[in-house]
Formats: structure tokens, C-alpha cells, sequence
């Protein structure tokens, strides 16, 4: 059985590429609602998943996407063409 760790970054990877994921926060309580199913379902206690979580599901999952948002725009200034 994989971590909880190892399981949520698959899920994450999962959930944020799937039609229907929005980074709307107000979404973000309905997906933490998702995964905490999924999670009992795949054998992990939600107790353990929220302490993984800083014991926020959708909060972390808020940072997760503003974290990657930030580095893909990052990436793209840096690789810009007419970058001064």
C-alpha cells in the first residue's frame, strides 16, 4: 500500500487533469470532499489524510494549484522569446 503521500500525489495528478477539475475556490471544498471519499475508499483513514493536509484538505489542495500556477507562469516568463 502506497503512502498517504505517494496516494495523493496520484490522486492530485488524477483529479487536476480530469474534465470537470476547476481552481475556483469555491470548488475546492466539493473536490476535498471527493478525495476524503476516495481516500476511505482506497483504505486510508480521512484523519490521516487531513493530518497529511495540514488538517485542510481544501486548502492544501489550494496551495497545491496555486503552486503549480505559479511555477508554470513562472516557466513561461522565463522562457519568453523578448524576455528583458
Amino acid at each position: 500500500m502506497k503512502t498517504v503521500n505517494d496516494w495523493l500525489d496520484a490522486m492530485y495528478e488524477e483529479m487536476a487533469t480530469s474534465p470537470g477539475f476547476s481552481d475556483k475556490a469555491v470548488d475546492f471544498q466539493q473536490q476535498a470532499d471527493i478525495l476524503r471519499r476516495r481516500a476511505q475508499k482506497d483504505g486510508y483513514s480521512a484523519k490521516d489524510l487531513a493530518e497529511h493536509c495540514g488538517g485542510n484538505i481544501a486548502a492544501y489542495l489550494m496551495n497545491r494549484v496555486n503552486t503549480i500556477n505559479r511555477a508554470e507562469i513562472r516557466s513561461a516568463v522565463e522562457s519568453a522569446p523578448y524576455r528583458e
